[in-house]
């Protein structure tokens, strides 16, 4: 992504007096189905509500899934990394109005030091409607490096698009036909028309070249998703819900030490 053409600085100072708006904006831009699936994902957790939680919420945009995390565990420490600096700034402006800790750094996943500034030892790693942009072999580098990232026991939260295996997909496309599309392309130029005029610069322009081979235009289905996951080395994976468009699933990070605790754990003797 290319570097746009004022500080990121000067980005805070101008989109300070609009969070909200920008907020109901990038909101309707992800439909009413988000803020459900997030708040899923948060409520799945298996933590006490008031622990003290480390969260990485990756390629966060504003920050809406951390937050969705944040708002079931309000002790919640939630870091964030977005490549593109106008939405890295919309996630820690929101953030330090709200009084969440944490840090937001830009820096791009596809980059093998994009991780460079974050701590480790995180209990939940989240990634909602990013992972499908990257190819197979950046996304089975980047699950190992958020493994790395997650303490023993921690938890990876995924929501992503998803497609019908066949002979199922005719059929599901057929129903599928008969709903309200989750994205408008009128509620995308909204969005991102407001933050041209706001910043005074495009940033979609800087995005780059649509990439090719990623694993959206692969057609993955449920199954392709949770194979990505058991490759990499997560446990316990399981679909919390697949619903017309996309798919929510939950993940483990193996907890050696309380496998060996329970080896070593003494038998009782059977009535």
């Amino acid at each position: 992504m290319q570097a746009p053409p004022i500080s990121h600085t000067e980005i805070e100072a101008r989109i300070a007096p609009h969070l909200d708006e920008l907020l109901r904006l990038w909101a309707a831009e992800q439909g009413e189905a988000k803020g459900r699936d997030l708040a899923l994902m948060a409520s799945a957790l298996p933590f006490a509500r008031n622990d003290v939680m480390h969260v990485l919420d990756l390629c966060c945009g504003p920050g809406d899934a951390g937050r969705a995390i944040q708002r079931e565990y309000p002790n919640a420490h939630v870091d964030g990394v977005d490549r593109d600096p106008f939405l890295a700034a919309l996630c820690r402006s929101v953030n330090r109005q709200l009084g969440i800790p944490g840090e937001t750094i830009v820096g791009d996943l596809n980059e093998r030091d994009w991780h460079g500034e974050l701590s480790t030892g995180y209990d939940v790693a989240v990634i909602a409607n990013a992972l499908h942009w990257f190819d197979g072999a950046s996304a089975d580098r980047l699950l190992g490096e958020v493994r790395g990232l997650l303490r023993d026991g921690g938890v990876f939260l995924l929501a992503e698009p998803v497609w019908t295996a066949k002979p199922f997909d005719a059929g599901f496309e057929a129903w599928k036909a008969t709903l309200p599309p989750r994205y408008t392309r009128e509620a995308w130029e909204r969005l991102w028309s407001s933050a041209r005029a706001i910043l005074g610069y495009d940033p979609v322009s800087l995005w780059g070249a649509r990439p090719t081979d990623r694993l959206g235009d692969e057609n993955i289905t449920v199954a392709g998703w949770t194979a990505l996951l058991d490759a990499a080395g997560f446990e316990s994976i399981d679909v919390l819900l697949r619903d017309a468009d996309g798919v929510v699933l939950a993940a483990l990070k193996p907890d050696h030490n309380l496998r060996r605790t329970q080896r070593l754990a003494p038998v009782g003797r059977r009535r």
